[in-house]
């Protein structure tokens, strides 16, 4: 083998790997004892055991997925805990800021719920803000969802959405190409955007300030030919600036989610109906509404739901069109 290709192997994955190293085309013998012998050494060989037995999967070669393989300058390995197969459907990105409004995690669930029901796999980082709403949207939809982080797929980071990881990995998967017991870094947030967009077929970008790790992301999938989409926000919000930015440079304004599948050529499932919307907590909420206005201090009472929740759950029915803001509070359209 030549020095070159060994090194390449050596420096990009890591000795934690152990069969990502067992696993490498690596012909000569005397190579790959030498290689054994190193991992032997490692003292994270007792996690990757562990983590293996706790159902983790380390894919490589053609194990990984598709467009993984077709990537250039692809990781050799990845872990994955979960149902890794959902990497194989058509995946859509979505990322946003972490100090993310009420009105961007709105979108956030809107989109994911949408490309959800169309048989997309939602993809994103993992992250509390846009992230986590992305991958709840797609979770409440009863789709799949894969979240690339920037740790090991063992670490609860950040630990605010453990309970979130539990319940992807139940539908969809969680996926690193860090080797077990890597803990989070920042230049590592930086190389997990780029297997984040490399995963993605389209990139859907969410609440963006001007400097943001999404707008890596969003260069690192213009740079891989994927077609970046913006969902528009208020010209008076910075956190939506770094958006702006991306239209003035190329990227497509969308509003629907149904204009992303369209570009993919993925038929759209359709909103939901307002029967289907009026199930759970958005139901309590509309069956407290009528034609004269509440406001959301009443229906907090009324409800009984925290002021954020509430918050989130009204934008949500407005952009799904069933209910309307008024200057007394809301109603619910006739």
């Amino acid at each position: 083998m030549a020095p070159a290709r060994l090194s390449a192997i050596l420096a990009s994955v890591p000795l934690g790997n152990a069969e990502a190293l067992r696993r490498s085309e690596i012909p000569e013998p005397g190579e790959r004892r030498r290689l054994e012998a190193m991992v032997a050494k490692d003292d994270h060989m007792a996690a990757v055991q562990d983590a293996l037995s706790d159902g983790c999967r380390l894919l490589s070669g053609d194990e990984r997925p598709a467009a993984v393989q077709r990537a250039d300058h692809a990781p050799p390995a990845l872990w994955v805990r979960g149902v890794p197969e959902v990497l194989d459907r058509p995946c859509i990105g979505i990322v946003g800021t972490r100090q993310a409004s009420v009105y961007g995690k709105a979108c956030a669930i809107k989109f994911a719920e949408a490309f959800a029901r169309a048989g997309v796999t939602v993809v994103s980082g993992g992250a509390v803000g846009i992230d986590a709403a992305a991958h709840e949207g797609a979770l409440q939809a009863g789709g799949a969802t894969a979240a690339v982080l920037a740790t090991d797929v063992v670490t609860q980071y950040p630990a605010a959405n453990a309970g979130l990881f539990l319940r992807i990995r139940q539908s969809g998967t969680l996926v690193s190409q860090f080797a077990i017991g890597s803990s989070a870094a920042d230049h590592k947030f930086i190389i997990r955007n780029g297997l984040l967009a490399t995963l993605s077929d389209a990139l859907v970008v969410i609440e963006c300030p001007p400097k943001s790790g999404s707008l890596h992301t969003a260069g690192f999938a213009a740079d891989f030919g994927k077609q970046v989409f913006v969902v528009p926000g208020r010209i008076d919000q910075t956190n939506f600036f770094g958006g702006f930015d991306l239209v003035r440079d190329g990227a497509t304004l969308a509003y629907n989610p149904d204009q992303v599948l369209e570009a993919l050529q993925i038929e759209s499932r359709g909103p939901a109906s307002v029967a289907a919307v009026a199930q759970g907590t958005a139901g309590r909420i509309l069956d407290c509404l009528g034609v004269d206005p509440i406001s959301p201090e009443r229906l907090g009472e009324l409800t009984g739901l925290p002021p954020a929740e509430l918050a989130t759950e009204l934008t949500m029915l407005e952009l799904e069109g069933a209910v309307r803001k008024e200057a007394g509070g809301y109603v619910k359209p006739l």
